[in-house]
């Protein structure tokens, strides 16, 4: 930390929980919580998704609720809206498609039945002969190599998930191991490969990503208008898209296999089957439809009593966005994720609001937006915040805090293992090391009610808005209930919420 050592970071929370009087904890409250969250993650706020109405809604009803609270706005604009731009990117229909041709140029399959794990920032044309490289997996230990004797420089690559090693049941029938497959896809641009086709292992219990569920787990398809920062631009137009079986069958025809067959070859001769598809051409193309748009974080600030270390702050952050609806218009009201961070910080904001002497320093709450787009808000946030970094002394984010292990919560999540807190607890992330900081929460986490779990550094499964700061050198914590098989699903709703807890 930049502005002394863990011990006085821990002296300065320590005044701060010191100075939680009564009339401030009193303000937190289960019934307050559930009055926001019922509205906040309502069906009519159709999942809040980024540059949606329903997103601006929300908002402007944070923005209402603090503005009552009695908190500060931005001092730059007077306003308690940070705008925020960014460049909306559409998938076209009719013009984004994958087209199998024969040797003698008909037209074998046209699809558009395309789920994007990575789709290009900008409109890709690819044509090339495909290959089908296995597994694209190699093991420097036994000598297997599913890249041995074929060339993948700009060709468009088709893989299967998983690896020949991956017999366990619990593995092969994973929606996504982000672990495994992310090696995989970096080891194939590596060697040259323009784009990634991606089909289930056919030992999987899922023939495609509509059936897995990863289509609606935010995913990009035809018509997703995919967010990105107005100043990210020039990023590589990288297609990586999960097809059918059908899809993946129809390539290999021609060849004389088909994907279960290949498969089986692998598993069997425990030896590569890859093949250079050289009968076909395939051109997958994906047309992007470019515009600009602004959406909002929300902040709102309890200015620090002492005239010189209230230039210092402490900032809360939380992301208010969600991921919108499925393809039948089913809302993903993402109660947890997070609506009940961003409600529990309207808590929050009220204790310290009710304190008769405000802390020392600042404390800035900030309301992100774009999360679940790639930590858009924190990160222009970071680019211009209200308070300079090097005056900011840590971030406390708050994502998914509301949920509790129920007796459905088994099995794996994107390939790892459920691991949602218990009733009574609380998993923390932090890059912090010192036992002063670390006792500190302990012990008043044990005065709250409740216990803290410490798991390391960052998650095993994406990330969150305190990322952003510890990229740009602010110490963070980060507390979160854990991944659950409701995650980014239209299940995760207000009447799973463990109130208590949340309280």
């Amino acid at each position: 930390m930049r502005t002394g050592s863990f011990a006085a970071l821990a002296f300065l929370l320590i005044s701060l929980t010191v100075q939680a009087q009564k009339e401030g904890l009193e303000a937190i409250n289960k019934t307050d919580l559930k009055a926001y969250m019922t509205f906040f993650a309502s069906d009519e706020m159709k999942g809040r998704d980024t540059g949606t109405p329903e997103n601006e809604i929300a908002a402007l009803y944070l923005r209402t609720n603090i503005m009552r609270l009695g908190l500060k706005p931005i001092p730059e604009t007077g306003d308690y809206l940070q705008s925020v731009p960014l460049e909306s990117a559409e998938i076209k229909g009719n013009e984004t498609y994958i087209k199998i041709n024969d040797i003698n140029g008909e037209v074998i399959l046209t699809t558009d039945s395309i789920i994007y794990l990575m789709a290009p920032a900008v409109t890709a044309d690819v044509t090339s002969k495909p290959v089908f490289a296995g597994y694209g997996f190699t093991d420097s230990t036994t000598g297997y190599d599913d890249y041995k004797g074929i060339e993948i420089t700009d060709r468009i690559v088709l893989l299967m998930t998983g690896s020949p090693q991956s017999a366990g049941m619990d593995e092969v029938n994973a929606v996504f191991n982000m672990d495994v497959e992310k090696q995989k896809i970096m080891l194939a641009f590596s060697k040259g490969a323009r784009a990634i086709l991606l089909v289930y292992d056919p030992r999987s219990k899922y023939p495609d990503a509509y059936a897995s569920g990863l289509a609606d787990m935010g995913a990009s398809r035809v018509g997703t208008k995919m967010i990105s920062l107005k100043m990210n631009e020039g990023s590589a137009p990288v297609q990586i898209a999960f097809v059918t079986r059908n899809t993946a069958d129809i390539m290999l025809k021609k060849s004389g296999y088909d994907l279960r067959t290949l498969q089986e070859k692998i598993v069997a001769e425990k030896k590569p089957a890859s093949i250079e598809l050289s009968d076909i051409t395939v051109a997958f193309r994906t047309y992007i439809d470019k515009s600009d748009i602004t959406v909002n974080n929300v902040i709102g600030i309890v200015e620090g009593s002492d005239p010189v270390l209230k230039n210092e702050c402490i900032i809360y952050t939380a992301h208010f966005d969600h991921v919108g609806v499925n393809q039948e218009g089913e809302a993903f009201n993402g109660a947890d994720d997070n609506a009940s961070g961003s409600m529990a910080l309207l808590e929050v904001a009220q204790a310290f609001m009710n304190l008769k002497k405000k802390p020392l320093r600042t404390i800035v709450f900030a309301w992100v937006n774009g999360e679940e787009k790639g930590l858009l808000g924190s990160e222009f946030y970071v680019s211009d915040p209200v308070v300079p970094l090097e005056k900011t002394l840590i971030n406390i984010n708050l994502d998914m805090v509301g949920r509790s292990r129920m007796p459905s919560d088994t099995g794996k999540f994107m390939g790892f293992d459920v691991n949602v807190s218990q009733q009574g607890e609380i998993l923390l992330y932090t890059d912090q090391k010192g036992n002063d900081i670390l006792d500190l929460i302990n012990s008043k986490s044990k005065l709250a009610g409740i216990k803290t779990v410490n798991m390391g550094k960052a998650p095993l499964i994406g990330s969150s808005d305190y990322a952003s700061f510890m990229s740009h050198g602010v110490p963070a914590i980060f507390f979160n209930s854990g991944d659950y098989p409701d995650l980014h699903s239209t299940r995760d709703d207000v009447e799973k919420i463990d109130f208590d807890k949340m309280e």
